[in-house]
């Protein structure tokens, strides 16, 4: 029998639709969506993405699959945005792969497990949708059947969504102009399908390769679950670079000074590993990681005694020098000194901030961060801050001593929330956020937390994270100390997880069968939050600085110290809206 029930629609990248959301007011139309037909606007050099969703009635469908054709100009059929994977075997290797189609994973949330008000959101400021089968993980279509592959199975009346990158080359031989081609949904053993045209409207510039914001984010313990791959660490620092942020936490930011190690390193940061000969292609070739700490959370990697400090500094601060006159690194290095530290630890950040700064060497210039807000009382021993909270006072004091404030995770109504119950433009939003009130950096302190955290009841138990949603655990037993929330227990879902493994040894029921990491919603909103930001730069590189301001300050009326727990989130939740902030930005570039 012939399906008829099945409905086929399309939504831009800055929603989550639900499993059993049927009746979502995007279906009818979107920033994308006509009705119709997709239609989608980018530059070279830039990653547009759009999702179809399909809707099953009252029978499943057995063999769903979903195909992106060619990109072809309308006018010169020569040219095309053609997908070329040169190693399509290989899911690490990015040469030639320009269109990539994924099967959205649904994690189920319910009521009682859903992320409480305290560490990600604040009661004034909670998600839209704080329950329910959300969309994350981004499966490849090559991956397990039944694990996201393709052919997809979908059950009675439910929603399958489908993720579709595309990379536009940069080709200067990619005239602007609309490129066409289409999107075609089989089911029923190819009996049916829907074919539905896809428009992208190619302007005529390119984004930098170079990211004039800078985002980094942490990943460790990952190796065990990719024993085929030689290094695991370049699969996780490829897809970084591709969604345009730097990957911490690798040996060489967690060790003392090793000449050697460094020179191995040295590739990542000048650029020479981002290239064709090494499977990469896409945004950055060539360009290297911006951001480099040392010592990842505290790590004592420059000894415990003033000398040994000093010594260490010195050679810490003399081989980013070498490298600087080199090559013509601009990154920043930074020591990280200590990790959310109460007030009791600042005699201890003044004992080891006096050492290193009295270095009679280069060392005295190591830059020295702390994941704080702005103290009164270390401001002379902190070089950068970087905070999740933010009082006005605080931001004033800084910038009145020339101090950088960072900002890291998630705060709603501060900024975007990095939890899997978020809308999907909250990561979105931090890169305006960083615009809006000249901040260097965002942070996010893990992206591989496939491994509970050790504070938690299931300390360092490897982690179910296609099946069960809670991620962080936290237990405070002390009432007289809510430093880290009252007492009880705290938890985030999908805290820590912006990479999912394509291969799970220790949930074996739940293995894609892919040695690769798996990108996800909220990689693909950061990225979208980081390409925004180079729009940004370009159209006040043209002289449209203050329209540039105008616009973020009306999509961010209030954000960080402008806003307290008391506030709703002053953003918007929805693609639409901001997808059209990103028409007004290229229309400020052309």
């Amino acid at each position: 029998m012939i399906n008829q029930q099945v409905q086929v629609w399309a939504v831009n990248d800055g929603e989550k639709i639900q499993r059993d959301d049927f009746t979502n007011l995007n279906r009818h139309s979107n920033s994308v969506w006509d009705g119709y037909r997709v239609k989608l606007f980018g530059a070279r050099n830039e990653v547009v993405a759009f999702q179809i969703i399909v809707q099953t009635g009252d029978r499943a469908i057995e063999d769903l699959t979903v195909e992106m054709s060619d990109l072809t100009h309308i006018l010169n059929e020569g040219l095309s945005i053609r997908n070329q994977p040169a190693h399509p075997e290989d899911p690490n290797d990015y040469i030639g792969r320009r269109i990539e189609v994924f099967t959205e994973h649904y994690l189920f949330v319910p009521p009682e497990l859903s992320t409480p008000p305290q560490w990600f959101y604040a009661a004034s400021a909670p998600p839209l949708q704080q329950s329910g089968w959300i969309p994350d993980a981004l499966i490849p279509h090559d991956a397990r059947q039944g694990f996201g592959g393709q052919p997809v199975q979908v059950l009675a009346k439910q929603n399958q969504g489908f993720w579709i990158d595309i990379y536009i080359p940069d080709e200067n031989a990619l005239e602007f102009g609309i490129y066409s081609g289409a999107i075609t949904v089989r089911w029923n053993s190819g009996l049916e399908e829907r074919v539905i045209p896809v428009e992208l409207d190619l302007f005529d510039f390119a984004l930098p390769h170079e990211n004039h914001t800078k985002t980094m984010v942490y990943a460790s313990d990952f190796s065990s679950y990719f024993p085929a791959l030689d290094n695991s660490n370049d699969a996780l620092r490829k897809m970084a670079h591709r969604h345009r942020f730097d990957l911490v936490g690798a040996n060489v930011h967690n060790q003392s000074y090793d000449a050697d190690a460094l020179e191995n390193y040295k590739m990542y940061l000048d650029g020479s590993f981002f290239q064709p000969e090494n499977g990469y292609e896409g945004p950055g070739q060539g360009v290297g990681e911006q951001i480099f700490p040392i010592g990842m959370y505290g790590s004592s990697v420059l000894g415990d005694s003033p000398s040994s400090m000093q010594d260490e500094a010195d050679k810490w601060v003399g081989w980013f020098q070498q490298l600087q006159v080199q090559t013509g690194w601009q990154g920043n290095y930074f020591l990280y000194l200590i990790d959310e530290p109460r007030p009791d630890k600042f005699d201890w950040i003044r004992e080891k901030s006096e050492a290193i700064k009295g270095s009679a060497g280069p060392g005295h210039k190591l830059p020295i961060m702390a994941t704080r807000t702005y103290a009164e009382e270390i401001d002379d021993c902190i070089d950068i801050w970087c905070t999740s909270h933010l009082l006005p006072a605080e931001k004033a004091a800084a910038d009145e001593n020339g101090q950088p404030i960072w900002f890291y995770n998630g705060y709603r109504p501060s900024h975007g929330s990095v939890i899997l119950e978020g809308e999907a433009v909250d990561l979105r939003v931090n890169s305006w956020v960083k615009w809006k009130h000249k901040m260097d950096l965002y942070f996010i302190w893990q992206g591989t937390h496939w491994r509970h955290n050790h504070q938690g009841p299931r300390a360092r138990t490897n982690q179910n994270v296609y099946g069960y949603p809670v991620t962080f655990m936290y237990v405070n037993d002390n009432p007289e100390d809510e430093f880290y929330g009252e007492s009880g227990i705290h938890w985030g879902n999908g805290d820590g997880i912006l990479f999912y493994p394509g291969h799970d040894p220790y949930y074996r029921e739940q293995d894609r069968g892919v040695q690769a990491p798996i990108s996800s919603i909220r990689m693909k909103n950061l990225r979208r939050g980081i390409q925004d930001y180079e729009y940004m730069w370009l159209a006040a590189s043209k002289g449209k600085h203050e329209q540039v301001d105008h616009l973020v300050s009306a999509a961010l009326p209030k954000v960080l110290h402008e806003t307290d727990r008391t506030h709703p989130i002053v953003w918007s939740p929805h693609g639409n809206d901001w997808d059209a902030y990103r028409k007004k930005l290229i229309d400020l570039i052309v």
